[in-house]
């Protein structure tokens, strides 16, 4: 009996351990890593979503995303689009590789430095599959430099700043050619009398429906062509139903605007669609989404010929400017990891900030990131709300002699009266006040309300079924994301004159979490602050990599390649190749 016993207590005794070695490995088995997905809408404007307090145009699905999750009240971008996009995905200030002026120009031998590691080269790192779906626009006059070939294991969309919304083509200067590529391969059929918000929206689905059977989480970047405009002509502004649009906004009574509010649609239309196919795929409730614009909208542009009747209003500036209408803009985030939800954020936040801020959300050490720009604000959006960053370099333009940064709640400014921008610092866009009521029964039950408020029942662990109470939260979040309360000033005089801007002939100085509009120059009363922050700007001045604007090629007209805007720069190696492919 004493040998039996023995017996039956070891193998007690060693049942206990192997569950307690069991538990041990659950308790430490890694943490899922998330998918993520940023969408981005090209061009967007501060007043064309209506969580920012605009009721003419509706964005429930944008919306529904911003309420459940955290809004980016002040998220800064470059002033066009090169810029922003290489801010993004290097985490780097563009002054540090000479990026920080006018978008690269089809046949422009101008790109993103080799030397700039990029976030889906990161990612890759940490195990992920990495996807790119519509606009590039980083340069694309040699192979090295296109998606595939930094990072992104698959590409369907363009490489220039903009195409046709129906046929893929891309106009610069007297040069005409199709712009549609998946990976290297020529992709302009698939796009021929299809509405391009559609085509892209469909690829970004294929996608998140293979990623569900692969192992590695998914990075999904949607760059999209909405709401920028398309080709300068007739069909600049494209609806995928024009009939429709034109009967669902007929209180529009400006007819581009009424254009661009069904492009608008469309945009908001597949952020529902892309937040639908991860709930579907069972991926949603791993996922971190983001939804940001790369800069503000060009209202009006006698320059570029691209306005697309989007708004900023109240803020001073558009798309072009280093005023806050050109580069405030709109952004949210959500994720089941976000432990206070439901909330708008003045944390000041830049575009920069995303490399190291996802970077560590994927598991990521930012030590691994060398020396960067951007900062880490993971902490801040999950579990506090912590400032990370006091100082924010806007741009330092050495070519139209335009700068600002941010320091606090000061803006330091000084722009250029003769450069041909001072266009863009005008106050622009329709107030968008003019419309249907607000109607928050539709952001609750939209697409992505109605899968997001589930995931955060889930996992907050409560009783979310009173529609009433869900409303009333929305609302009181809609109150704090609106500047309206804080331009008064300005809107009071919806057409002030341009010589209040008094930024031409020396530095102004605005306050701007007091006067989002810039509408009071300060700077005499607070000349210390001024000095200060004009000091900063001279520090990064020092630093600053002076832009290289090489002359268009004609060489890289499409006639030469079939039609088709193509890598004409090849060197001599690889240039045979080239042309096979």
């Amino acid at each position: 009996m004493n040998d039996r016993s023995s017996i039956i207590r070891v193998i007690v005794m060693f049942s206990i351990f192997v569950l307690s070695l069991i538990n041990c490995s659950l308790q430490l088995e890694p943490k899922k890593q998330p998918h993520i997905i940023i969408i981005v809408g090209d061009d967007l404007g501060w007043n064309d979503v209506g969580y920012h307090g605009s009721v003419q145009i509706p964005t429930p699905n944008i919306d529904a995303l911003a309420y459940n999750g955290v809004i980016l009240n002040r998220h800064y971008v470059l002033p066009t689009c090169t810029p922003s996009r290489a801010a993004l995905l290097t985490g780097k200030y563009p002054i540090r590789y000479g990026l920080q002026g006018t978008p690269i120009i089809a046949g422009q031998p101008l790109a993103l430095p080799l030397t700039e590691m990029i976030l889906p080269q990161y990612l890759k790192k940490l195990g992920y599959s990495t996807h790119l779906v519509g606009k590039w626009h980083l340069g694309s006059y040699q192979k090295n430099f296109l998606p595939t070939r930094r990072g992104f294991d698959t590409h369907m969309g363009y490489w220039n700043g903009y195409i046709s919304y129906r046929n893929s083509t891309h106009n610069a200067y007297s040069m005409t050619g199709k712009d549609a590529r998946r990976g290297f391969n020529k992709s302009g059929d698939e796009m021929v009398d299809r509405y391009a918000t559609d085509v892209f929206t469909e690829e970004a689905l294929k996608i998140i429906e293979l990623s569900k059977y692969q192992e590695n989480p998914m990075f999904l970047m949607l760059s999209h062509l909405a709401v920028h405009s398309g080709n300068a002509g007739p069909n600049l502004l494209e609806v995928s139903n024009k009939t429709y649009n034109e009967i669902r906004f007929n209180y529009i009574t400006n007819e581009s605007r009424r254009m661009y509010a069904g492009m608008l649609t469309s945009l908001d239309d597949s952020v529902g669609s892309i937040i639908e196919s991860l709930n579907k795929n069972e991926m949603l409730e791993n996922s971190i989404i983001l939804f940001m614009s790369d800069n503000g909208a060009p209202s009006e542009d006698p320059i570029w010929g691209h306005g697309n009747f989007g708004s900023n209003w109240p803020l001073r500036g558009e798309k072009g400017s280093i005023l806050d209408g050109g580069v405030r803009g709109v952004a949210a985030i959500w994720s089941p990891e976000l432990s206070k939800k439901h909330r708008v954020s003045e944390n000041l936040f830049h575009i920069t900030d995303w490399l190291p801020t996802l970077y560590t959300a994927a598991g990521g050490n930012v030590e691994d990131l060398g020396q960067i720009d951007g900062v880490n604000q993971w902490t801040s959006l999950t579990n506090t709300s912590e400032q990370m960053r006091s100082k924010i370099l806007i741009n330092i333009n050495e070519k139209i002699g335009e700068e600002a940064l941010i320091f606090k709640q000061w803006k330091v400014v000084k722009s250029n009266r003769t450069s041909g921008f001072s266009y863009f610092l005008r106050y622009s866009g329709d107030p968008g006040n003019k419309g249907p009521d607000y109607n928050m029964s539709n952001v609750v039950n939209s697409l992505a309300g109605s899968h997001l408020s589930k995931i955060n029942c889930m996992v907050s662990k409560k009783d979310c079924t009173d529609a009433m109470t869900t409303r009333n939260l929305f609302y009181n979040v809609r109150s704090q994301a609106t500047i309206i309360n804080k331009c008064t000033e300005r809107i009071s005089h919806l057409n002030p004159k341009d010589e209040h801007y008094e930024c031409f002939d020396g530095y102004c100085l605005f306050n701007v979490y007091q006067d989002p509009c810039e509408y009071r120059n300060v700077g005499i009363q607070h000349e210390d602050i001024l000095n200060t922050t004009i000091y900063m700007l001279d520090r990064f001045r020092k630093e600053l990599v002076k832009q290289s604007s090489p002359s268009i090629d004609l060489n890289s007209d499409p006639h030469n390649y079939d039609g088709y805007w193509e890598t004409w720069l090849e060197p001599k190696s690889q240039r045979n190749f080239a042309h096979q492919k």
